[in-house]
């Protein structure tokens, strides 16, 4: 009899926690929503998006937030509308217990914006993803042209999620764009030399730096890494003044050899 007893009172005791809960989220649900807070962060990046922006892609999708009981807002939709957007590549959604919900967006990296060879203008990021051109705002970066092909013929199902594999994706041009971008901006004194990268009609890569009249011919982007060495090496070995009077065309295609074609004047 006793254990019958302490059954039935533990049944009853489970049964008013469960209503407890039920209770305490419907009176949750209920509450309303003060503020809807957009916190953008730009990984080191020139910005190319605003808070309106992303406040805007949530509106245009019909979704209320602010002045709404929070058990009518739909998180996952609205995470789905933030992340729809190219230049995003996180969003995380919080809610406070007093309904206050708050996303923090993280903004893509675009490392060089491109010119292809029939004026199309785009991004490609630090993942070798593309971007389209910010309406909002212009990343100051590299820039590329020549004789660029964009067009992307890559298959959808064979295409890599990896994000370090991304660039394989793009047309063969656009791949040595990023690789060369990307090697540019990993060192500070290339990243501050380089202002332009080149497509010859060769399709050659070359890079037009900020001073003087010159330009780096890199060729394909094999050992680019090394490349990029013997051109610091040269330029800091007091050759400077020279290169910029003396010399129209710095050649790195070849392995230990740095290569300068002097001006015809």
């Amino acid at each position: 009899m006793k254990r019958v007893l302490n059954i039935v009172l533990k049944s009853v005791l489970a049964a008013g926690i469960i209503m407890l809960f039920i209770f305490a989220n419907k009176k949750q649900d209920a509450v309303i929503c003060p503020q809807f807070n957009i916190e953008l962060d730009y990984n080191g990046a020139d910005p190319l998006i605003s808070r309106f922006y992303i406040r805007q892609l949530v509106t245009e999708k019909g979704i209320k937030v602010k002045g709404q009981p929070i058990g009518n807002i739909e998180l996952e939709e609205i995470h789905k509308a933030i992340s729809q957007s190219p230049f995003v590549k996180n969003v995380n959604l919080t809610m406070d217990i007093n309904g206050k919900l708050k996303a923090v967006v993280t903004q893509r990296n675009p490392i060089v914006r491109v010119i292809d060879r029939n004026g199309l203008q785009f991004y490609i990021d630090s993942e070798g993803k593309r971007l389209p051109i910010s309406h909002e705002f212009t990343a100051r970066v590299l820039i590329a042209n020549g004789k660029i092909e964009s067009e992307n013929k890559t298959d959808p199902e064979n295409a890599t999620r990896n994000s370090k594999e991304r660039y394989k994706n793009l047309p063969p041009d656009l791949q040595k764009i990023f690789l060369v971008a990307k090697s540019l901006n990993k060192n500070k004194f290339t990243k501050a030399l380089a202002e332009q990268i080149y497509i010859n009609s060769s399709g050659e890569t070359e890079i037009i730096p900020k001073i003087g009249d010159h330009t780096i011919l890199l060729g394909d982007t094999t050992s680019i890494e090394e490349k990029l060495e013997k051109l610091k090496i040269y330029y800091t070995a007091g050759n400077s003044p020279e290169i910029w009077t003396k010399y129209h065309q710095i050649n790195l295609k070849y392995k230990d050899q740095v290569i300068c074609k002097k001006n015809n004047k």
